[in-house]
């Protein structure tokens, strides 16, 4: 007898097999979710569960501190999950508050930001997942809140004859990738692989073309236009041009503002000067000695060593030997009778005088030198002619231990005394000077590698730069360019003895100008009653800057 309902209507095998296909990937996916998110359930727990269990104890103790520096709560990564479709105007607004002061994002207007705030999503990827891979389709642009991420690219290795990965840099929070892939239409050009627990924000490929394809695509163009008005990188593909977009930055200064030196600026990043005008600055430290009522100037540098004159060469390296070589004739011509007859440690005492004669003259040679001397002192019986010999460098030499009675063991002892550490204490009468040492205008680069000791950039005007990595112009280093560049400056840039010179020579002139006006007023008879606070305030602090 049939139900109510007539009889069953049995399903397709099939369409069966399809529900439960569909009903095992969903507690698949489901499962995933839960395991991926399990670092981040803890967040939620304000209070220690379950006494006994000192392991849980434990994982929340420690898990709670980490939760004061997370940006986003459990509430606002489950609101970020949520379909775009299904957000209201009053969840929007405050993801836009979120959202707003995240350093992925300070890049961009209000406007934009309140449309990223509709459409992203929140991803989490534990340790060691890759996110994106090389040369697959792209679907999504990908905003790191936090963590980090390794790129890294398959490259044709010659010597193995196989694809091999090599790293290529590291992003942290704040950066943003996958955009080359969407803003181009192509497959991605690298690998990004997490290196901890890390944090993003997706925004999807539609989504992308809706909201930050006009931007990103503004900010693309603008390192185009930059990197077309060098000339080097002509030569460069268009594969070549669409890496350097990505790794390069643009920066804007200030006047006044810092650009490279003193703990400043990008490191290992060269600079190309796009707009505005910049110089070079030296600090000299010159020693002023007045003699007769004249003053005298000398460079004070304690990082350079002192150069050695070819008397202080042959004394340093060939003093020793000859007086050694002098005393070991003389020394064989007296004792040459009794040294056969009398002890048979004559060697080890020949070795002695030896050790001493050469640390004594080491110490006399090179006593303005930064060194270590060593002090060795031989315990033995001596001889009465042996004591008057040595008895004026009895006090360069420990005094020796006594022994036993009868049992005289001759010894060598070691004593090493740092006679300078660090560096020399500055004299009273040491004076800081700053130097102009060149000026960068646009076309001008710098960041290459040359020295930069007591040299800072600062900018005069308004200064708009492109920065590139050093390392990735160098293996595009076509003809040498970066290289012969990097000399080039270094012949260029005068050194500190050639600041020093120049400071030197205006320093002089202003002494002789000063003595010519006063000469030339002591000759005239009439009385000038003119004094110092009559003049200008201008033209007296031009007249008081120091050279």
């Amino acid at each position: 007898m049939a139900g109510r309902g007539g009889p069953k209507k049995e399903l397709d095998p099939e369409e069966l097999m399809k529900r439960k296909f569909r009903a095992k990937c969903l507690f698949r996916a489901l499962g995933r979710m839960v395991m991926s998110n399990a670092y981040w359930l803890i967040e939620a727990v304000d209070h220690y569960e379950g006494l006994d269990d000192v392991k849980r104890r434990v994982e929340q103790a420690v898990r709670g501190k980490a939760k004061k520096k997370q940006l986003l709560t459990i509430h606002d990564k489950a609101l970020l999950n949520k379909p775009a479709e299904e957000r209201t105007d009053q969840e929007k607004k405050y993801i836009f508050r979120i959202i707003g002061g995240l350093k992925c994002f300070k890049r961009y207007p209000n406007h934009v930001k309140k449309k990223l705030a509709a459409v992203t999503y929140f991803k989490y990827y534990g340790p060691g997942r890759p996110i994106v891979r090389q040369h697959q389709e792209a679907h999504a642009l990908y905003f790191i809140i936090t963590g980090d991420v390794v790129v890294s690219q398959m490259v044709f290795d010659e010597l193995l004859q196989q694809y091999v990965s090599i790293e290529v840099g590291v992003m942290h929070s704040g950066d943003m990738f996958g955009e080359v892939s969407l803003l181009h239409n192509i497959p991605r050009t690298a690998t990004v692989t997490t290196t901890g627990h890390c944090e993003f924000l997706a925004l999807m490929k539609e989504d992308f073309k809706n909201v930050l394809q006009a931007s990103v695509q503004k900010q693309w163009d603008e390192v185009r236009r930059a990197m077309s008005a060098f000339t080097y990188f002509d030569a460069l593909d268009e594969v070549a041009r669409r890496e350097g977009c990505i790794v390069a930055k643009m920066k804007s200064y200030e006047e006044n503002e810092t650009l490279l030196g003193d703990g400043v600026g990008v490191a290992n990043f060269v600079y190309f000067i796009l707009s505005g005008r910049c110089q070079m600055i030296e600090s000299l430290q010159v020693i002023v000695t007045t003699r007769l009522g004249r003053n005298y100037y000398a460079l004070y540098d304690p990082y350079v060593p002192k150069e050695e004159s070819e008397q202080d060469f042959d004394t340093k390296y060939f003093g020793a030997y000859k007086n050694l070589k002098a005393e070991s004739k003389s020394t064989e011509g007296r004792d040459s009778v009794e040294s056969k007859a009398i002890d048979p440690n004559a060697k080890s005492d020949v070795r002695a005088s030896i050790l001493k004669h050469s640390s004594t003259t080491k110490r006399g040679s090179s006593d303005s030198e930064r060194h270590e001397s060593v002090q060795i002192v031989e315990d033995k019986p001596r001889t009465s002619r042996e004591s008057a010999s040595t008895e004026t460098k009895s006090r360069d030499f420990l005094t020796p231990s006594g022994h036993g009675e009868g049992l005289p063991r001759p010894s060598v002892r070691l004593s090493v005394i740092s006679e300078k550490i660090g560096l020399p204490r500055p004299p009273q009468n040491l004076r800081t000077y700053f130097m102009q040492v060149c000026q960068l205008n646009p076309g001008s680069s710098f960041g290459f590698g040359e020295n930069m000791r007591d040299r800072r950039i600062v900018a005069l005007t308004p200064v708009d730069c492109m920065l590139l990595p050093k390392i990735w112009l160098l293996q595009r280093n076509t003809a040498n360019i970066w290289t012969r560049i990097e000399h080039y400056l270094e012949k260029k840039i005068p050194t500190k003895k050639q600041l020093f010179k120049e400071f030197t020579s205006q320093r002089r002139w202003q002494e002789f100008r000063e003595e010519l006006v006063d000469d030339v007023i002591a000759r005239s008879n009439t009385v000038n009653w003119t004094s110092v606070h009559d003049v200008p305030y201008s033209i007296r602090m031009e007249e008081m800057l120091d050279i």
